[in-house]
């Protein structure tokens, strides 16, 4: 065993691109319930994790602890959700390319 394999770092969690996507059409459809979005994005913890710490910042003055997906963005809104979807950090965001059809193939 390899001295380096012992001490490697584990692989950061990602999100693909379309995901992302699917997101923001999630929030903005009006047929889509917050609950429905909460237990979409719950799939997505580094996701998940931006949106409740934004939720929970005290320039947002919660007064309580948010922990559910769907309370944050019921608390923030989902302008501000989205607009939190579309600057996430670029090291959490994997790019992918569509292939034929309606498979996602990812870009490595």
């Amino acid at each position: 065993m390899a001295v380096s394999s012992i001490f490697r770092q584990p692989r950061k969690p990602k999100i693909l691109r379309s995901e992302l996507n699917q997101f923001i059409i999630m929030l903005r459809a009006s047929d889509v319930s917050l609950i429905q979005f909460g237990q979409a994005i719950a799939k997505h913890p580094v996701v998940l994790k931006q949106i409740l710490r934004t939720a929970n910042s005290s320039l947002t003055g919660s007064a309580v602890e948010i922990t559910e997906a769907s309370h944050a963005v019921l608390f923030l809104g989902t302008n501000r959700v989205i607009f939190l979807l579309n600057t996430l950090p670029p090291e959490i965001i994997e790019e992918d390319l569509l292939s034929d059809g309606d498979s996602v193939v990812k870009k490595t």
